[in-house]
C-alpha cells in the first residue's frame, strides 16, 4: 500500500499544493472577514466608550458652569451667613461644601464647623489652588476636609465686591451620582465602567465597592496593567479575554475606562463564524478528493521524466561547480557554476582537462589521487588547490571528487564538486590579522596600565615627599616661629622652597609625560643661536642649582630647534649631571658637518654598563651606584629623548674618560639668518 501511495502521491504534489493554497486562501479570507466583523463590533464598543467620555466631559463642564452661576448669584454678599450658605448648598445638592476667600481661608462650611473657619485649605488641595488662580477645577479622590471621607470636589472661582471667592462642593465617592450617568450606557452583560483619577483611585464605578477607598489596581489589576501600556485593546483575566477602552474626561483629572468579556461582546457573531468554518471544511474535503484523482492520473507520466529531471536540476542548478570528467580527466559535462568559476562558458571547457587551469605551484595534486582511485586504493578524494581563471585571477578551491562505476564495477567517470573558498580563506586570513592586531592592542593596553601604575607610584611617593616636607616645616614654623633664631627660620624657609621647586619639577615632568602620551606635544623649530641657547641654559641652571658649569662654544652657531624644548632638554641634562655626576661639569658646542653638537660632560662615577640599554626608558633607575642614594623619578632622560625626537634632534650617551658621563645632543644646522625668524609651516613636527 505505501508503494502505491508513493507512486501516485508525488505526481499529485502540484494539485495538492493548489488545493492547499486554495484552502489556506479560503481560511485566510474567512479569518479576515471574521476579524473585520470583530473589529467592527470592537470599534462600536470603542466609539460608545468615547461617546460616553464626551458625555461625562459635558456633565462635568455643565456642573462647573451651573455651580459658578449659582454661587455668584447667592454667595456674593460681603458677609455670607451660615444659614444662607446652608440654603445655597442645599440648592446645589452637595452633602458637604466650603466657601473660601481669595487667600484660601475658610469663610463658611457645610455641615457647619466653626473650628474650620479661617483655616487655609488652599495649601492642602490642588483643585482649590487652581480655583484660587481663577480656573474652575475638578479634583481626584481626596479626603473630605470635614470628615476625611474619600470624595471628589467641584471648585469654581467667582468675583464679588469683596474680591474673589471660591465655592467647592464635595461628593463622597460611595454616594456619587456620577455612576448613574453611565450604568445603562453599555447594554452588554457584565460590562464594567469606571472613573479613576491620576493616582488610580476610583471616582465612580458600576460595581460594588470592596474597600473604603477603592483603586483600579485593587478592583481589576489586569486592566490597570493593560492601561499602563495602551489606552485600548484586550487583556486576559481569569479564564477568558476582555476587551477594554479608555478615554480622558476633558476638564477633569479623570479617566473613564470600560471593559467587557469578548465572548459577550462577540456573541452575535458566533453563529456566523461557525457556519463559515463548516462551509470551508466541506469545500476542503471535496477538493482533497479531486487532488487524489489527479495524482493517480499523472502517476504514469511522472516515472518517465523523474530521473532525468532530478539529475538536471541538481547538476545544472547547483551553485557549486560540478564537472563530469572521463578517466583521463577531460571534461565531459560542466554545469554553469563551474563555468563561472573558471571564467569560461561551459561548452568551451568540454574536452579540456582541469589540470590546464591548475596553478603551477599546485600541479600534480590531483593526477596522483585519480590514479589511486583507478587502481582501487581510493573511492574518492578531497583536496584544496588553486586554479587560474581565463582572466588571470587566482581562485582558491576546495575539491571533492568521486569515481563513478557501472553495474559491473568498471570505472566510468570522475564526478567532481568544486567550491570557491577564496572569500572564506580571505576572511580567515583577515580574522588572523585582526586577532594579531587585537593581541598587539592588548599588549599596548597592558603596557599603558603598567605606565599608569608607575605614575601612580611616583605620585604617591616622589610628589608626596616634598609636599610632606613643606607641610611639616610650615607647621613647625607656625608653632615655634617666635622662639626660633633668624638663621633657623631662614634655613627652614629655604628647605621649604627647595621642596616646592622639587614638587613643581615633578608636576612639570608628569604634565609633559601626559602630553607625550596624548600625542599633543608639538615642536615649532626656528633658526636660533645654539651657543646662546646653551649659555642661557647654563645660567638658569646656576641660579636654581648653584653648581658651577663651564661653557665652551663659538660666538654664533645657527641651528634649527624649538627654543622652549631646547631649554628643557639642556636643563634636564645639566640637572642629571649635577645630581649623578661630580664637578667639573662642562658644556661644549661644536659644528659637526650638517649638525651642531652640544656635549654635556661630568666627572662622576658614570652609568653602570648593564643599565646603559635602559638609560632613556621611562621610570627606570640604575640599581647600583649613586642612583640608589639619590632621589629621582626615572623620567628626566626619558623626557629628554622624547623632546629631542619631537623636535628632530637626537641625544646619545657615551662614557667620559677616565670617568664620568657624556650626553651629546645634536641639532640640525640651518642657513645663517635671524635666529628669531618664525617657523616655516612645513617644518613643524606633526606631533611630539
Amino acid at each position: 500500500m505505501p508503494r502505491v501511495v508513493n507512486r501516485w502521491g508525488r505526481p499529485a504534489a502540484a494539485p495538492l499544493a493548489v488545493w492547499l493554497a486554495l484552502v489556506m486562501l479560503g481560511a485566510a479570507v474567512l479569518l479576515w472577514q471574521q476579524e473585520r466583523s470583530r473589529d467592527a463590533v470592537a470599534g462600536r464598543f470603542d466609539h460608545g466608550v468615547a461617546t460616553l467620555g464626551d458625555f461625562m466631559t459635558g456633565v462635568a463642564t455643565d456642573v462647573l458652569v451651573r455651580q459658578r452661576v449659582q454661587a455668584r448669584a447667592s454667595l456674593s454678599d460681603p458677609v455670607v451667613q451660615s444659614r444662607d450658605f446652608t440654603r445655597a448648598v442645599a440648592g446645589f445638592g452637595y452633602p458637604s461644601a466650603v466657601l473660601l476667600d481669595a487667600r484660601g481661608r475658610v469663610l463658611q462650611t457645610y455641615p457647619a464647623d466653626p473650628g474650620m473657619i479661617g483655616q487655609d485649605l488652599g495649601a492642602r488641595y490642588e483643585h482649590l489652588r487652581s480655583a484660587l488662580r481663577g480656573q474652575p477645577a475638578v479634583s481626584g479622590v481626596v479626603p473630605n476636609a470635614a470628615d476625611s471621607v474619600p470624595s471628589v470636589a467641584f471648585a469654581v472661582p467667582f468675583e464679588t465686591t469683596s474680591g474673589r471667592r471660591v465655592f467647592s462642593g464635595a461628593i463622597p465617592i460611595r454616594a456619587s451620582p456620577l455612576a448613574s450617568y453611565f450604568t445603562s450606557a453599555l447594554s452588554l452583560d457584565g460590562a464594567r465602567v469606571r472613573l479613576d483619577d491620576p493616582s488610580g483611585k476610583i471616582v465612580a464605578t458600576t460595581e460594588q465597592f470592596t474597600t473604603g477607598a477603592p483603586t483600579l489596581a485593587g478592583q481589576d489589576a489586569p486592566l490597570a496593567a493593560a492601561l499602563r501600556h495602551h489606552p485600548d485593546g484586550r487583556y486576559r483575566a481569569g479564564d477568558g479575554w476582555w476587551r477594554y477602552a479608555s478615554v480622558a474626561v476633558q476638564g477633569t483629572p479623570w479617566r473613564m475606562s470600560a471593559t467587557v468579556r469578548e465572548d459577550v461582546l462577540f456573541a452575535s457573531l458566533r453563529d456566523n463564524e461557525l457556519a463559515g468554518r463548516a462551509a470551508l471544511g466541506g469545500a476542503a474535503i471535496v477538493g482533497l478528493a479531486v487532488v487524489a484523482a489527479a495524482g493517480r492520473a499523472r502517476a504514469g507520466r511522472r516515472d518517465l521524466l523523474l530521473s532525468e529531471r532530478r539529475f538536471r536540476k541538481v547538476f545544472d542548478g547547483s551553485r557549486i561547480g560540478m564537472v563530469l570528467a572521463d578517466l583521463n580527466g577531460r571534461c565531459v559535462r560542466v554545469n554553469p557554476a563551474a563555468g563561472q568559476l573558471f571564467g569560461a562558458a561551459g561548452e568551451d571547457l568540454l574536452g579540456r582537462s582541469l589540470e590546464d587551469f591548475t596553478h603551477p605551484d599546485d600541479a600534480g595534486l590531483t593526477p596522483s589521487r585519480m590514479r589511486a582511485c583507478l587502481t582501487g586504493r581510493l573511492d574518492g578524494f578531497d583536496v584544496d588547490k588553486r586554479y587560474v581563471r581565463t582572466d588571470g585571477e587566482v581562485v582558491e578551491a576546495s575539491i571533492t571528487s568521486a569515481l563513478l562505476r557501472d553495474e559491473d564495477d568498471r570505472p566510468l567517470y570522475f564526478a567532481t564538486q568544486i567550491i570557491d573558498v577564496s572569500e572564506r580563506n580571505a576572511l580567515e586570513r583577515e580574522r588572523d590579522r585582526n586577532e594579531a592586531e587585537l593581541a598587539q592592542r592588548a599588549e599596548q593596553l597592558q603596557e599603558a596600565n603598567t605606565h599608569l601604575a608607575d605614575v601612580m607610584a611616583m605620585l604617591s611617593h616622589d610628589v608626596r615627599q616634598p609636599l610632606a616636607k613643606i607641610v611639616g616645616l610650615g607647621e613647625l614654623l607656625l608653632e615655634e616661629w617666635a622662639g626660633l633664631p633668624e638663621h633657623a627660620r631662614t634655613h627652614d624657609v629655604r628647605r621649604m622652597t627647595v621642596a616646592g621647586h622639587r614638587a613643581n619639577d615633578l608636576v612639570t615632568d608628569i604634565l609633559m609625560l601626559a602630553q607625550f602620551d596624548a600625542g599633543v606635544m608639538l615642536a615649532r623649530p626656528v633658526r636660533l643661536d645654539v651657543s646662546h641657547a646653551a649659555r642661557e641654559a647654563v645660567a638658569a641652571h646656576h641660579i636654581s642649582a648653584g653648581s658651577p658649569v663651564s661653557v665652551i662654544a663659538p660666538d654664533e652657531t645657527t641651528g634649527l630647534a624649538d627654543p622652549g624644548q631646547l631649554q628643557l632638554i639642556l636643563g634636564n641634562l645639566l640637572t642629571n649631571a649635577s645630581k649623578y655626576g661630580r664637578p667639573p661639569i662642562e658644556v661644549t658646542v661644536t659644528n659637526t658637518g650638517d649638525m651642531v653638537a652640544i656635549r654635556v660632560a661630568d666627572h662622576g662615577e658614570g652609568v653602570p654598563p648593564e643599565f646603559v640599554p635602559h638609560l632613556f626608558d621611562r621610570f627606570t633607575r640604575a640599581g647600583s651606584g649613586v642612583a640608589t642614594t639619590t632621589a629621582g623619578t626615572g623620567l628626566g632622560l626619558y623626557l629628554v629623548r622624547q623632546l629631542a625626537q619631537a623636535g628632530g634632534l637626537d641625544v646619545a650617551y657615551e662614557p667620559n674618560h677616565p670617568h664620568g658621563a657624556v650626553f651629546t645632543l645634536t641639532v640640525p644646522r640651518a642657513s645663517p639668518g635671524s635666529r628669531l625668524r618664525a617657523p616655516e609651516p612645513d617644518k613643524v613636527s606633526p606631533r611630539g
